[in-house]
């Protein structure tokens, strides 16, 4: 994938692109940002475009230069078997050991063999045992000739500060719902239905919508929007604490996990934008749930006005709530009283 293929990240694209053409990319990078959100795309892509041989200048873009994602050195950054372009990975016990460092370190000790640049990919850096990243640090701070170093990382406060400091942080953000649904329609094959309903309630992650293909979306869907038929009228604050119920337990005794909670709270935001919309005369082809039409049509007087701003920001708090690892029940039951 070139840099022109990525979606999204179009400010940070173009400035490595710039680097890449002016031959002045710092030797180590830190791509942070959330999970799922495109930086190891963004980390290979580069890879390519420093080592294609015969980089191109794409039309309709604002990338100074890019990789021409046809020559011999572009296929085989593409197919990982380029011998100049090492990426290491975290094992299945989800770190990076100190072992690994070091025959990756060896590597760097001679010049690139066929490549412009040899560069050294490391996912999920976070992982890097203590050890790992202690034996990184000098290479890090004076990388050997013709190398550079990318780390990618969704927690880059559990690298130690000396790894941090000898970094250029390149933050990245959480992609539109638009962005996610091109890319789920462009990379893994979703209908444009299926993208349309998954993108809204992936939390800006690509990686995020790719793990809701294993949830029961119809079920989550109707937890959401029968909270709102729920809060919709004037119903008493036990009443409404009994309805939350449905949403932390569904009815059992053992509790929803926070990552389902969440998938439910965002499809909520998502019918509330919806609401907004259909109060604001919007047109209907605009609607994040087009299934959802019918109901939504029938809570938008319920929803008008300054309620629906307030739910939506109601929902938005439940949620980092949860990120901060609220309780369930607390977060289910807070919020039902405050819709």
């Amino acid at each position: 994938m070139t840099l022109r293929d990525i979606i999204g990240h179009r400010r940070l694209t173009a400035l490595i692109a710039r680097a890449i053409d002016r031959d002045s990319l710092p030797p180590t990078l830190l791509f942070a940002g959330p999970s799922g959100v495109g930086k190891w795309a963004v980390a290979r892509a580069t890879a390519q475009a420093v080592n294609c041989l015969e980089r191109v200048k794409p039309g309709a873009t604002d990338l100074a230069t890019d990789a021409c994602g046809k020559c011999r050195s572009c296929d085989r950054v593409a197919r990982g078997v380029h011998v100049d372009v090492i990426a290491v990975e975290p094992d299945d016990k989800a770190s990076i050991k100190i072992d690994v460092i070091r025959d990756v370190l060896s590597r760097t000790s001679f010049r690139p063999f066929e490549g412009r640049k040899r560069l050294v990919l490391i996912r999920e850096a976070d992982t890097l045992e203590p050890a790992s990243q202690n034996a990184l640090l000098k290479s890090l701070e004076e990388p050997p000739p013709g190398t550079m170093f990318i780390l990618t990382s969704a927690v880059p406060g559990a690298l130690l500060p000396t790894v941090r400091s000898r970094c250029m942080r390149l933050r990245f953000g959480r992609l539109t719902s638009n962005e996610i649904a091109a890319a789920l329609i462009r990379d893994h094959d979703y209908s444009d239905a299926d993208a349309k309903q998954t993108a809204p309630i992936a939390d800006g992650s690509i990686g995020q919508a790719l793990a809701l293909i294993d949830n029961d979306l119809s079920m989550f869907r109707e937890l959401a929007m029968g909270l709102l038929r729920h809060t919709a009228g004037r119903a008493d604050t036990q009443s409404r604490v009994q309805a939350a119920s449905a949403l932390h337990t569904g009815g059992s005794k053992k509790e929803r996990t926070r990552e389902d909670v969440a998938i439910v709270l965002r499809l909520m935001a998502s019918m509330l934008r919806d609401l907004e919309a259909i109060n604001a005369g919007a047109d209907r082809a605009v609607l994040a749930n087009p299934l959802l039409t019918g109901d939504l049509e029938a809570l938008a007087r319920a929803f008008s006005g300054d309620r629906a701003r307030a739910a939506f920001g109601a929902v938005d708090r439940a949620l980092t709530a949860l990120e901060r690892n609220a309780g369930t029940k607390v977060v289910a039951e807070w919020l039902a009283v405050q819709m």
